[in-house]
């Protein structure tokens, strides 16, 4: 490990990019400790705990924000405003044609949707914003109290205060995709969740200290979160390999032989998109209900209660259920779960269907001469390829989904702390594990990359030194 450290400083690129990522993860921690104006962060926080908010949506938003959005600082939205823009513009390419064309127009059309991303990031952060401000009203004891007065210029202030907050963080995660290591948005959102864990740790401590929790969960809880990881990191890494045959090819004079190659297709190819794309959306009605049926001191309504984590509205109290034991795990069964099930499946399917297309694939083979034993080049290859992804893609889809539920399950069925369920599995180790990996990865292959540069500059200096005798004798 430490050979590793002294690699990555010693090539100047990467250390520069690596010190680059570092400044800009300290300013956006930095940032998540700056109070949005006119708010009482202490009541902010009791508030939610005191509610039981820290386990639904709202604890998810938490999470996100590394605590920023329960101390309500000018970044409690995060990072994603700009996550919900990505989805509802590649949900948009595929309904408008002139989007699609757009987006297939290279490194100008990237850099426009680029440009549609961040309005729509600024769109969805001011309309999120504004509802974050009329939430706060609706508990005064939240507000100082020079603004209870002032309600219209608190919520406009509240609204560009986290605005600004989302923007600065897109620039903070644009700049380090750019400049740095890693992908910037997904290693905002993956610090975010790191920087909640020693709180979560110390809570579980606290809940067996208290009595509510058995010591024992201690000991699940660690054993699931060792399994989870060891099982995320082999589903990550997994593929199904298809054996490529490449014709006899005349190169000069010589007949090269026949090879035989493999095309890795990953069992997960989304990544980690889906749960993050999933959990953005079910922000916005869980925002949405939770404001429009809230009452002080009543509740969230009756739309509220039905989007909610621990909503009564479940199979185990639809079915009248008295005993415990498994059947507790019912209680979990109600419609956050199935939709954020249902999201997670879907965005699969819909970012592998992106990302990778079995058309382009069957066509690149045959175009170099390779072919897939006992199919025909072209469109039967190309069936052929979709099958094989769909099959595998829908076990990674099943295993994303068993996966990220495993908090809620815990804490709805079994009263765990949400914040101690989330060792165990969830969304938060799900993007943890796999940012962590992309980053790995990109530093492994900047290293390589170096030590080949370094053989092809020492064959410059070669070659310059014989051209200098050659001359010199001339």
């Amino acid at each position: 490990m430490i050979q590793i450290i002294k690699n990555i400083f010693a090539a100047k690129d990467l250390r520069e990019r690596v010190i680059f990522t570092l400044v800009m993860i300290a300013i956006f921690r930095l940032g998540s400790f700056i109070p949005c104006p006119f708010i009482s962060s202490s009541h902010m926080q009791a508030s939610m705990s005191g509610g039981g908010l820290t386990g639904g949506v709202f604890g998810v938003a938490d999470m996100f924000t590394g605590g920023a959005f329960s101390k309500l600082t000018i970044m409690a939205l995060g990072i994603m405003p700009y996550i919900s823009a990505s989805i509802i513009l590649q949900m948009m390419m595929l309904v408008i044609p002139r989007l699609e064309k757009i987006a297939k127009e290279g490194e100008s059309g990237r850099r426009k949707i680029t440009e549609l991303t961040r309005r729509g990031t600024v769109l969805l952060a001011a309309v999120q914003g504004f509802g974050l401000g009329l939430f706060i009203l609706s508990d005064p004891e939240m507000i100082t109290a020079s603004m209870r007065e002032h309600k219209a210029l608190f919520v406009m202030t509240t609204m560009i205060s986290v605005t600004t907050g989302t923007v600065f963080l897109m620039w903070i995660g644009e700049r380090i995709s750019e400049r740095g290591i890693g992908n910037g948005v997904s290693l905002l959102i993956a610090l975010g969740i790191i920087a909640s864990y020693p709180t979560n740790l110390r809570l579980a401590f606290q809940a067996v200290r208290l009595e509510s929790m058995a010591p024992i969960w201690l000991l699940i809880v660690g054993a699931m979160c060792v399994a989870t990881t060891v099982a995320i990191i082999l589903i990550q890494e997994g593929a199904r390999k298809i054996p490529i045959q490449h014709a006899k090819q005349m190169v000069g004079r010589k007949m090269t032989n026949a090879q035989t190659n493999y095309l890795p297709l990953k069992i997960n190819t989304a990544g980690v998109m889906p749960v993050i794309f999933s959990s953005a959306i079910l922000m916005l009605p869980s925002y949405l209900f939770g404001w429009i049926g809230a009452n002080p001191g009543q509740g969230m309504g009756f739309f509220g209660e039905l989007f909610s984590m621990q909503s009564r509205y479940n199979l185990y109290d639809a079915f009248g259920l008295s005993k415990g034991a498994i059947f507790l795990v019912l209680k979990a069964a109600n419609l956050y779960t199935f939709t954020f099930v249902m999201l997670t499946a879907f965005f699969c399917f819909f970012y592998t269907a992106i990302v990778f297309n079995p058309q382009d694939v069957a066509d690149n083979l045959r175009r170099v001469g390779a072919f897939v034993p006992g199919y025909r080049p072209g469109k039967p290859t190309a069936e052929y390829i979709d099958r094989v992804m769909s099959r595998i893609t829908l076990v990674g889809a099943v295993f994303l989904c068993s996966v990220a539920i495993i908090p809620e399950v815990m804490f709805v069925s079994f009263n765990i702390p949400y914040a101690v369920a989330q060792f165990a599995g969830g969304t938060g180790l799900i993007i943890v594990v796999a940012v962590i990996l992309d980053t790995m990865k990109q530093v492994e292959s900047r290293l390589l990359m170096r030590h080949y540069e370094g053989f092809k500059s020492r064959r410059q200096v070669s070659g310059g030194g014989r051209r200098w005798a050659r001359e010199k004798q001339g």
